[in-house]
This record gives C-alpha cells, structure tokens and sequence, in this order.
C-alpha cells in the first residue's frame, strides 16, 4: 500500500482473508476487510465497496463490544467524504472518533498522531459556512494547525517519517492558504525530501502540486512550471490507464477462486449424481464467464475514460505552458529595470561630483601628482564598475579590488579623517565565490557620510570576509556616531548627503533571493561602548555559497 503498488496489495489482503475467515478468526477478518477498504477509497468508481468493506469491518467489532476499533472504523468511514469533498460530514465522523480514540488510544502515539493529523486536514479544508452552521466560532486554521503541530510531534517522537511527511505538507498547506508563504515553502520542500526517502509516491505527489502552487503564488514561474510537470507525471505514474483495471480483475479473480472452490466442494458432495452435478458445474460457468465479461466491459470503460483525462491534463499542461512564457516574460522585464536602477545608482552622482571637485581642487593648487594620481584611480574605478555591471556575478577577487580602489580614493580625498582595513578569512576561496557586483559598496559609503565624517577626528572602518559553513559573512563596521545620531544630523541638514544605493542594494537582495530561492541577508547592529554610549555601526551581509 505505502509503494502504490495498488494490485500487489489487494491481491495479498484479499488471500489473508480467506485464511482468517476460514480460521474463524474474526478480528483479523476485520482488519483485512478495513484494510481492502482503504484500499478502494482513492478510487473514484469505487467509493461504494470502500463503505461496504468498513461496514463489514464495523460489524464485526460492534458485535464483539470493541469500542476502540469502532475509533478507527469511524475515521476510515470520515476518510471517504474527505475524498467526496464533504468535509463537514467527515468532521462530524471524525468528532465521534476523538472521544474513542482518547479513551482507548492514548498511549497509542501513532494512531493519536493519525486522528489529530485527520481533526487537522479536515479544519484546513472545511468551508467557513459549514463550520459556522456546525456552531463553530473558532479560527479554523488556528485549529487547524493546534491539531497538525500535534500530530507532527508524535510521528517525530516515533520515528514515523512517512507520517511525519504528511504532516509536514499538511502544516504548509495551511500555510498557504493564509498567503505566508516562507514558512509554507519550507515545510512543503522538506516534506517533499522525506516522501522520496520513504519511498511514498502518493505522498509525494500530492506534496508536489502543493509546491507548485505555492511557487506560482509567489511568482517564481520557473519553479512553478518545473514542480507542475514534475506532479503531472508522478500523478501519470500513479493512476495509470490500467490500475484501475488490474484492481478490477484481482477482485474478480478473488470472487472467481471462492466460486472454484464452492464447485469443488459440490462436485465432492454430488459425485454419485453426475448428471446434476454437470449441470450445476456448468451454470455456475456460465455464470462466472458473464460476470467475467461484463466487469471486463467495465473495465474497458474506465480504460477509455482514463485515456481521455490523460489528453485532457496534456492540454491543460500545454495551456499552463503558454500562461508561464507570458508571464515569464513580464518578469524578465521587471529583472531588467530592477538592474538598470542598480547600475545608475552603484556609483552615486554624489560620489562623481564630489571626485572631480578633489581633482580640480588638486589642479588648482597646484599639486599635478596628486591631481595625477587621483585622476588615475577614478578612471581605473569607473572602468571596473561598468565592466563589473556587464555580469550577474563576479569573483570575490573583482569586488574587494573595487572596494580597496574605492575606499583609497576617498582617503585621499579626506585626508586624515578615514583609515580603513579589508580582513580576509584563510578559508575563503577569493577566485572561486562569486557574489552580485557593488552589492557591499553601498553600505561602505554609508558608513563613511554618515558615520565617520560627522566626526571631527574621523574614524576607521574595518572589512571582513569569513566563511561558515555553507554561508559568506560579510561585515562592515565603522566606529562613527551611530546610526540614531546620524540620522538627527540628517534631519538637521539641508544638504545631506543622499546614499540611494542603500535602498537600491536591498531591493537588489530580495529580487535575488525571489529569482534563485535563497536566502541572502542583512543584519544592521547598533555598536555601544562600556557605559552604553553610541559607538559606530556594524552591517552583516549573509550570503549561502555551494
């Protein structure tokens, strides 16, 4: 059953039994029969020998007084208006359960995690209307997930992780129904993984379609696509055109063995009367062969049928198809005006401005080396921030070569007030990481119009680059004024300085992260000294790296 291996399963339960039923051994009949019918509720034709199989099983334990096994028989029955989409019925069912489950089941942590994982889906789906009609005033996602986190924490304490990943994908469903999509993201994705350990194709597939939506709801259309048709075929592999044929034909097997061996039994009893017993034999043929036709027309009905949903989910695949270019073109163009607003504001108009006044300040001193050399530096910055801007990504080695360029002309063009240092890490691999171009620049700038120069000594600033584990941490500390009293400067001040590249460098990050599925951060720390005074600025950029 947990491999989907639908006629493997219902071959084995229908041989069991016949074993327990001829033992007379009732409770095991029971579990076989539930067992059968759990097997039919997927089933869309089959819905009516799903209740008659629970039903059988329901009458064995109420005539044998076993009110804990009613519980379970109660939930099963439940299971199948889940499948109908009559969630307020299978509420109701599933109600009746919870007493009986709490009374003979609680020290059952995996048939406990299995009715609150049930009560969970069922408040997640139900329509408001219904809830309300049923005198339900709650928050029905908040019940939802009281009963889901529940029922997640006992399959974890039991090492359940089949039912762990279910319960997992059911958490980011309600996640996603209430549009928060990180969290729901993460549950879904790390339910996936657990699905395939497993080996759970079912589950696996519901997960994926889930992930899907979730994508196209945040936009992300590449992986949307790629989860739909992902789902498509594991769905394809599941309910294959002769699946449902293959379950018609062991059941008819079955019911064909147990008519076998009635007509041996008769053949046995009526051997001294041959002519009768020819008779018999042969009606019950003739009536074995017309029940065989007429459940293999049936059959060939639902192979028809199944054809046709396939060409009608191809369709629909190819209209998806058509929707997502469109859409993903749409998307391209928001990526390229994001970048263009990056690249005019990398370097500020302020900056600019502000190096050509030093340049000519230096020529009218008189002081040519000078002039000379700073002049040099610019051009030379100028070149690696428009070479730079050509690519998505550039070597560390290319951004800290820009960042030391950088920071030495605005020493020079400050004089005494600004030192800096850049400490790189021993693990960190300057030729082989690659991060967004002038994505660090901006905040260095920050700190030095904002932080330092208000300052009259001036102050230092200290780049350092280290690895942790699968991330590059980045960290930009200055020891200037701090940020409360730099922004009561700037409040204060007609000409203050303008970064643009703060702003611009954050909607860069969450485009990013949207794009790759990342998670790229920042982090902005308020430095005190001993007696709880400002003392300067601290700015941690957290980037995974492969």
């Amino acid at each position: 059953m947990r491999l989907n291996q639908s006629a493997k399963a219902l071959e084995d339960f229908q041989k069991a039994a016949k074993i327990y039923d001829s033992l007379g051994n009732k409770p095991k009949l029971a579990d076989i029969y539930n067992n059968i019918g759990a097997m039919y509720v997927p089933l869309s034709n089959h819905k009516q020998d799903a209740f008659q199989y629970f039903n059988k099983a329901m009458v064995i334990h109420e005539a044998m007084g076993n009110k804990a096994q009613q519980g379970f028989m109660l939930v099963n029955i439940g299971y199948i208006y889940e499948t109908l989409d009559s969630f307020a019925t299978e509420l109701k069912y599933l109600k009746k359960a919870l007493p009986l489950y709490e009374q003979f089941h609680s020290d059952n942590k995996d048939e406990m995690s299995s009715i609150y994982a049930a009560l969970g889906t069922t408040y997640t789906h139900i329509e408001p209307a219904d809830l309300s009609d049923a005198g339900f005033r709650g928050n029905q996602y908040d019940t939802a997930m009281f009963y889901l986190q529940k029922a997640l924490a006992l399959s974890r304490e039991t090492g359940d992780e089949y039912g762990e990943a279910v319960n997992m994908k059911s958490i980011g469903v309600v996640y996603l129904k209430q549009k928060n999509y990180v969290p729901a993201l993460n549950y879904l994705n790390q339910a996936r993984k657990l699905s395939q350990s497993v080996g759970s194709l079912g589950a696996e597939t519901d997960i994926t379609y889930f992930l899907s939506e979730a994508y196209k709801d945040v936009r992300s259309f590449d992986s949307a696509y790629m989860y739909y048709v992902r789902y498509a075929r594991l769905n394809d592999s599941m309910n294959n055109e002769g699946n449902e044929q293959v379950l018609f034909q062991k059941e008819i097997q079955y019911n064909f063995d147990k008519k076998e061996d009635s007509l041996h039994f008769q053949n046995a009893l009526l051997s001294k009367n041959n002519s009768l017993s020819k008779l018999q034999l042969r009606q019950q043929w003739l009536y074995s062969i017309g029940v065989l036709l007429l459940l293999l027309s049936i059959g060939g009905f639902i192979f028809y049928r199944n054809r046709n949903r396939h060409a009608k989910l191809v369709l629909q695949l190819e209209k998806e198809r058509a929707e997502q270019k469109q859409r993903e073109s749409e998307f391209e163009r928001k990526v390229s005006d994001a970048a263009l607003h990056s690249l005019r504001s990398q370097m500020n108009p302020h900056f600019i401005f502000n190096c050509l006044n030093s340049i000519k300040l230096y020529a009218v001193e008189n002081n040519q080396d000078a002039a000379t050399a700073y002049l040099g530096k610019f051009s030379r910055l100028m070149r690696l921030v428009l070479e730079n801007s050509k690519s998505d990504r550039i070597t560390l080695q290319q951004e800290v070569e820009t960042l030391q360029l950088y920071m030495e002309m605005e020493a020079m063009r400050f004089k005494e007030k600004l030192q800096y240092k850049i400490d790189i890490g021993d693990n960190v691999d300057m030729d082989y990481i690659e991060i967004p171009p002038m994505l660090i620049q901006p905040y260095i700038e920050n700190a030095i119009w904002h932080g330092l120069m208000p300052k009259e000594e001036g102050g230092t600033i200290l780049v350092t680059f280290i690895c942790r584990e699968n991330s590059l941490q980045i960290t930009v500390t200055d020891n200037g004024v701090g940020r409360a009293r730099a922004a009561e400067l700037k409040s204060k001040s007609a000409a203050a300085h303008k970064s643009f590249g703060m702003s611009i460098t954050h909607e860069r990050i969450e485009l990013i992260n949207q794009m790759y599925q990342t998670s790229m951060s920042v982090v902005l720390n308020d430095l005190l000294d001993e007696q709880g005074n400002a003392a300067g600025t601290e700015v941690v950029l957290d980037i995974p790296i492969d």
